[in-house]
């Protein structure tokens, strides 16, 4: 494994550190690796010969280590307690929309030079967090964003969706768009799901076009 990878991976490691000071510490550290052209090129090197058995550190395992965090960080505001001040209940909704924009940051930047992630992986993390009642609480509205910008207008990541998971995505919108105050963008998305589906044998770009 090279150095910049390395760094990367001790980085990662510590986004799963119990105590919350060394997680703000990593997030940051992570933005500063992301932004290195050497940590893109390695990670894009490595997912590619994943194919052939390389067990080096790729775009889908640190997507992984995200994943841990945000359950992490989650879990910490599940702990504490809900009955706190006004100044209290401010610095917890900024360190949320503080995790949801690490996520965002990792995606766009994964999907800078063409989709680098695995689809169906992608899809399940985001659906499980908007499926939960507290994680929705905290993430929805960042989170349904990261659906609609950066998977359902994806052309790569659309084509990978399988029927299926199409389905199963508008069964639990449907009555999440009744139940949470996300109407407007729950409404695009739900839109291009209805679309998809009266239009199963079209491109994705005229289907795109109609949206």
């Amino acid at each position: 494994m090279s150095l910049a990878l390395h760094d990367l991976l001790l980085c990662c490691r510590g986004l799963e550190n119990d105590k919350a000071t060394e997680r703000k510490k990593e997030a940051e550290n992570f933005r500063r690796l992301l932004r290195s052209p050497e940590v893109l090129q390695e990670l894009d090197c490595a997912s590619l010969a994943k194919a052939k058995g390389s067990r080096q550190l790729t775009w889908d395992n640190v997507f992984r280590f995200l994943q841990h965090y945000v359950q992490k960080e989650m879990e910490s505001i599940q702990s504490s307690r809900s009955n706190v001040t006004a100044t209290t209940l401010a610095i917890r909704q900024k360190k949320m929309a503080e995790v949801c924009s690490l996520i965002k940051y990792f995606i766009r930047y994964a999907n800078k030079r063409g989709p680098r992630l695995n689809c169906g992986e992608l899809l399940k993390h985001v659906t499980e967090v908007l499926q939960s009642s507290h994680c929705c609480t905290a993430y929805g509205e960042n989170y349904s964003s990261i659906l609609l910008k950066d998977i359902l207008t994806v052309r790569k990541y659309w084509c990978d969706i399988s029927q299926k998971q199409w389905q199963s995505a508008e069964a639990f919108l449907t009555p999440f768009l009744e139940s949470f105050a996300l109407s407007a963008l729950f409404s695009r998305i739900l839109h291009i799901i209805f679309l998809f589906f009266v239009f199963p044998h079209r491109s994705v770009g005229f289907v795109l076009w109609l949206f």
